[in-house]
């Protein structure tokens, strides 16, 4: 049915998505003790999505809004990476800003490039976690494992890599706008600091 003129714009998007109910069948199924349930209504549309393995590295995180958000679009490949760019037709350098070495894509960023994995490496290293850097899939596996963890140093882990990955972002973006980068030490630092201003109790005590 054609949406009718006059309409405001969240009116407009409301009628527009109206077919989605009316296909959706009988309105009695979404019915709990005579009210509406929106969650059986989700579970209905939502139809038999394939779960991913990282949801909780974004469902569970402490961290910012701000460096969860980045590290979603991360782990959908969606940042502006130069290897994205590139496929778009924009006449840039490829090049990695870090560390000149390679073409930036998302896998070198995170953490093929020396001067990320040497930021990683130290995060890791100030929050007590002794361990061999991986490429980014292993370790997005190994941020989802500790997101699924209950203990407060699992939580810590899963905060640590969504600040890293968010403060590299942020230390690309320097670079290429305003040429200019810290230092691995002041990045490493800064980022414990975050994690320590969203910690609760319980969590702090791991990082003394």
């Amino acid at each position: 049915m054609q949406v009718p003129n006059g309409l405001t714009w969240s009116m407009r998007k409301i009628w527009a998505n109206r077919e989605v109910f009316v296909d959706s069948g009988d309105i009695g199924q979404f019915i709990t003790h005579g009210k509406y349930s929106i969650q059986k209504m989700y579970l209905h549309l939502r139809q038999n999505a394939t779960a991913v393995s990282w949801k909780r590295i974004i469902c569970n995180s402490k961290a910012s809004p701000k460096a969860t958000f980045i590290v979603w679009l991360a782990l959908q490949n969606r940042l502006a990476t130069k290897e994205r760019l590139l496929k778009w037709n924009m006449q840039i350098d490829g090049g990695c800003v870090s560390c000149q070495t390679q073409v930036e894509t998302l896998e070198h960023l995170f953490f093929e490039c020396a001067f990320s994995k040497r930021v990683w490496s130290s995060v890791l290293s100030k929050i007590g976690v002794d361990r061999t850097i991986q490429t980014w899939q292993g370790e997005v596996d190994w941020a989802a494992k500790k997101s699924r963890g209950t203990k407060p140093r699992d939580k810590i882990c899963n905060m640590a890599f969504v600040e890293t990955v968010y403060n590299i972002w942020l230390q690309r973006n320097s670079k290429v706008f305003k040429n200019s980068i810290d230092s691995v030490d002041v990045i490493s630092s800064r980022i414990v600091f975050l994690i320590a201003c969203r910690c609760d109790d319980q969590m702090r005590k791991c990082l003394v």
